[in-house]
C-alpha cells in the first residue's frame, strides 16, 4: 500500500467526448482560494467565491488561485464547470483522519461528499462523508503505479446533477 500525493481537482474528460465545459467568471474581492478549489456564484453578489464545508451548490473548479484583488469583478477566473457530463481527477481521502483514506473496489459507483484539506487547502473526495453526497466515483487512476488499496488514491469522479449550480440555479 502506497501513499499518493495530494493533487488539485481538475477536469479530465467528458463522457460524451466533447470539449470540457468552462466559463470565465468574475471573482469576488479578496478571494484567496487555491487552484482546484470548488467554487460557486454567491447569490447575494453574483461573484465567484470558494465553496464552504459540505457545499450544496458547486459551479465548478477554479483553474487558478484566487487573485486577492481589492475590487470585486476585476479578475475573471476560468472555471471547469461541474457539469455531470465531465469527469474530474482528484484524490480520495477521509476527513476522519486525513492521510488515512484507502480505496477499495467497492468505492466504484458510490456517492461521497467533498472536503477541503486542513493543510494546503486542496479539495478532495471525502470517503468518510456518505451523508452529503456531491460526487460519484467512476474509475481509479491507474497511472504512476497506483493501485486499489493505496492511501489518497487518485480517482475519476463526476459531480451529481443536484450539486451543479449551472444546472439547477440557486
Amino acid at each position: 500500500m502506497a501513499t499518493q500525493a495530494k493533487i488539485p481537482i481538475r477536469a479530465a474528460r467528458t463522457l460524451a467526448g466533447t470539449p470540457i465545459p468552462r466559463a470565465g467568471l468574475p471573482e469576488k474581492a479578496s478571494s484567496t482560494f487555491v487552484r482546484g478549489a470548488l467554487a460557486f456564484l454567491e447569490a447575494a453578489t453574483g461573484f465567484l467565491i470558494e465553496c464552504g464545508a459540505d457545499p450544496t451548490l458547486i459551479m465548478g473548479i477554479a483553474q487558478a488561485d484566487g487573485a486577492n484583488n481589492a475590487v470585486s469583478g476585476a479578475v475573471i477566473n476560468i472555471v471547469d464547470l461541474a457539469h455531470p457530463d465531465t469527469l474530474f481527477r482528484g484524490y480520495l481521502d477521509t476527513s476522519g483522519g486525513e492521510g488515512t483514506g484507502t480505496t477499495a473496489q467497492t468505492d466504484l459507483g458510490k456517492g461521497y461528499g467533498v472536503a477541503k484539506s486542513a493543510s494546503g487547502g486542496i479539495w478532495y473526495v471525502d470517503k468518510a462523508d456518505t451523508t452529503n453526497k456531491r460526487v460519484v466515483i467512476w474509475e481509479f487512476w491507474a497511472a504512476d503505479g497506483q493501485a486499489v488499496g493505496d492511501i489518497r488514491h487518485h480517482v475519476l469522479f463526476q459531480f451529481m446533477v443536484t450539486a451543479f449550480q449551472g444546472q439547477i440555479g440557486s
